[in-house]
């Protein structure tokens, strides 16, 4: 609350609302209840306006002035498969350290090897996805190879009905990525969770036989897919989901247990990441219940209070071996009704 709601140096985006609000936040939050209630987003309406000012206003109105002096670096990000303006968010060099410490701890918990190469095929530039694997690969050891991609351009070509370029533009992907893994020493395979389900029958499986673990993000997951593929396709390798945004951050798939009975549970990376389960009301659903996905970020440079994802999720009580140590809210199956149910196109992200 200092850090966005000081007068002199908060932030400008957050000062003018709780102005426009008549909140007083920063006196009057004392909970995270209290801030639910004062800062969070009342309605859809205003959501939609703060994701609009995110696409088309200059960024550092959503930095705090604190935060622009004492943060080493905050890099721009943009949304990742989307078309259109992009939103975009930060990422300030304290929060980064903790994402990759995280990021550290689950990949170990999972047994993803250390001191390995990576191999990434996922979209660069402005994308978080492409920088936190690279600060992943080379602070375990290793060095990252990458095929770069453009998912905007091939969500154009399927909402576009360009087929043949679609096609053209998968067929490129996996052609960059052959040489590397014959002639390469890779370890660990990063590819958007779409690109992932294609290797059985796009490409076959004898070229990635010598990994030792992969690891995706993208698009969701169903836990069918998952099954597949770890016992069919990859069995012993390691696979950890990735579930988050470039905006908000990232949750790993919790470590297997043999009570998880095949389902695909994530682990927010509180307390800077809160993710909730709503109704359409806006109320926490039951442990068990599926509700829409709501996030709050808490960080130096960015605050997101309570961003209605477009994505369902069930809500989950923490149990088994790692409850004691992540106790909080944790998220199950999240998917997106538009992709799932409307058929909307995917693309490769």
């Amino acid at each position: 609350m200092q850090s966005h709601f000081e007068p002199e140096t908060g932030t400008p985006y957050w000062l003018q609302r709780d102005r426009a609000l008549e909140a007083q936040a920063l006196e009057r939050v004392q909970t995270f209840e209290d801030f639910k209630r004062l800062v969070g987003f009342r309605n859809m309406e205003e959501q939609q306006r703060f994701e609009r000012d995110t696409r088309f206003m200059p960024l550092e109105t959503f930095i705090p002035r604190s935060a622009l002096q004492k943060e080493s670096f905050i890099w721009a990000s943009q949304t990742g498969g989307t078309t259109g303006a992009p939103k975009h968010g930060t990422w300030g060099s304290s929060y980064w350290k903790s994402v990759l410490q995280f990021s550290d701890e689950m990949l170990d918990a999972h047994g993803v090897p250390r001191g390995v190469n990576w191999l990434f095929i996922g979209p660069t530039g402005p994308h978080t996805t492409g920088r936190w694997v690279i600060s992943m690969a080379e602070r375990r050891g290793g060095r990252c190879f990458s095929i770069d991609l453009d998912p905007r351009i091939v969500k154009i070509f399927g909402t576009e009905g360009m087929w043949s370029a679609y096609e053209r533009y998968v067929r490129h992907i996996w052609e960059q990525v052959d040489p590397i893994l014959k002639h390469q020493n890779i370890g660990v395979l990063f590819a958007t969770s779409r690109l992932l389900e294609m290797i059985p029958e796009k490409v076959g499986l004898a070229q990635f036989k010598k990994l030792k673990a992969i690891v995706h993000a993208g698009t969701t997951m169903t836990r069918d897919t998952h099954q597949m593929l770890r016992e069919e396709c990859f069995p012993g390798v390691p696979i950890v989901g990735v579930y988050g945004t470039s905006t908000t951050s990232v949750s790993y798939q919790k470590p297997p247990d043999p009570d998880d009975d095949g389902r695909v549970i994530y682990i927010p990376s509180s307390p800077h990441v809160v993710m909730e389960c709503v109704d359409e009301q806006g109320q926490l659903v039951e442990y068990g219940r599926e509700g829409r996905v709501a996030t709050y970020r808490f960080t130096e440079d960015s605050l997101i209070p309570g961003f209605w994802e477009r994505d369902m999720a069930f809500r989950v009580k923490p149990f088994g071996r790692h409850a004691a140590k992540y106790p909080w809210d944790w998220i199950e199956d999240p998917y997106s009704p538009e992709f799932t149910v409307e058929g909307k196109v995917e693309g490769v992200y």
